[in-house]
C-alpha cells in the first residue's frame, strides 16, 4: 500500500503554552499512516527556507516517511496559532493562520507522476490543487479529502463527484442532509461529530460509533487527522465501515492527550 499526503505542513504555535509543534492536515495524516505500519507514505508540499521548514524535514527524516517531493521555496513555512479553551479544544483567531508555502505551492509534473501509483491520496479541502488533483486522479485510487468544519455543504456538493471519501467535522443539525447528500452522489461521507463520536453514510445506509472516553482532554488538535488515517487504511484493508469508524476512533483519543496533532 502505497499512501501520498498533500499538501499542508505548518508549524503549530501554541502562545499560550509558549509551545511549537509541527503539523498541518497532511503531516498529521501521513504521521499517522507510518505509526500504522504503513511502509509507503509520501509527502509532496512545500516549506519555507527557514528554521521551521526544518524541522519539520526532521520529523519526516525521523518517522522514514519519504519527503522527496517536499520541496523549499522562498517564502515563509506555513503556521497556524492555536488557542486551547478549558475543555480542551482548540480555536482560532482572524490571525492565526499564515499560508505562506502553501499558498504558494502548485504540483509539478514529476510531482504528479509521483502520486498516479498511490492507494490513497489524501487532501484538504482548502488546498490550492484540488481542483487540479481530482481532475487528474486514476480510477483504482482511494481520493479522500478533508472539508474540516468550515466549509459547509454547498462546497462540497461541487466536488464530491471526484472524491471517494468526504470527510468533515460535522454538526448534529447537518446529519440528514448529509446522508441525502451521499445518497444522491453515491459516495461516502464520514463525520466526526467529537464527543458525540462520529457517522458514516454510505450505499443508502448510515453507520454510528461512539467516541472512545478520554480522562482528560489536552488538545484535539490533530484527531481528525489521526481518524481518518486509520479510517482509510481500515476500509481499504477490511471493506468494513464499522471497523473503519472503531479503528479511526482509537487512534484519534490517543492524539487528544496531547498538545498538537503528533507527540
Amino acid at each position: 500500500m502505497k499512501i501520498t499526503a498533500l499538501t499542508s505542513f505548518c508549524v503549530d504555535f501554541f502562545p499560550e503554552q509558549d509551545k511549537i509543534f509541527v503539523g498541518g492536515n497532511s503531516l498529521n495524516f501521513a504521521t499517522q499512516c507510518k505509526l500504522s505500519g504503513i511502509d509507503q507514505v509520501f509527502v509532496i508540499g512545500a516549506v519555507g527556507n527557514d528554521s521551521y521548514g526544518k524541522l519539520i524535514e526532521a520529523h519526516f527524516d525521523k518517522l522514514k516517511i519519504n519527503r522527496k517531493h517536499l520541496y523549499r521555496i522562498d517564502a515563509s513555512t506555513a503556521s497556524n496559532k492555536i488557542f486551547i479553551n478549558e475543555a480542551g479544544d482548540r480555536y482560532f483567531k482572524a490571525d492565526s493562520w499564515n499560508g505562506g508555502a502553501f499558498d504558494i505551492f502548485r504540483l509539478s509534473e514529476k510531482d504528479w507522476q509521483q502520486i498516479s501509483d498511490s492507494t490513497i491520496v489524501a487532501m484538504p479541502a482548502g488546498d490550492p490543487n484540488l481542483k487540479e488533483l481530482l481532475r487528474r486522479r486514476h480510477k483504482n485510487q482511494l481520493v479522500v479529502i478533508d472539508f474540516l468544519d468550515y466549509l459547509g455543504l454547498d462546497y462540497i456538493r461541487q466536488f464530491i463527484e471526484h472524491i471517494d471519501i468526504v470527510f468533515l467535522s460535522g454538526k448534529k443539525e447537518m446529519l440528514d442532509d448529509l446522508q441525502k447528500l451521499s445518497t444522491q452522489a453515491g459516495k461516502m461521507i464520514v463525520a466526526t461529530l467529537g464527543a458525540k463520536g462520529s457517522m458514516a453514510f454510505f450505499d443508502k445506509k448510515k453507520y454510528y460509533c461512539k467516541a472512545v472516553e478520554v480522562d482528560a482532554i489536552v488538545d484535539t488538535t490533530g484527531c481528525g487527522d489521526a481518524f481518518q488515517a486509520s479510517f482509510c487504511i481500515e476500509w481499504i484493508l477490511t471493506n468494513d465501515i464499522d471497523q473503519s469508524l472503531k479503528a479511526g476512533s482509537i487512534e484519534a483519543s490517543k492524539v487528544l492527550k496531547f498538545f498538537g496533532g503528533v507527540e
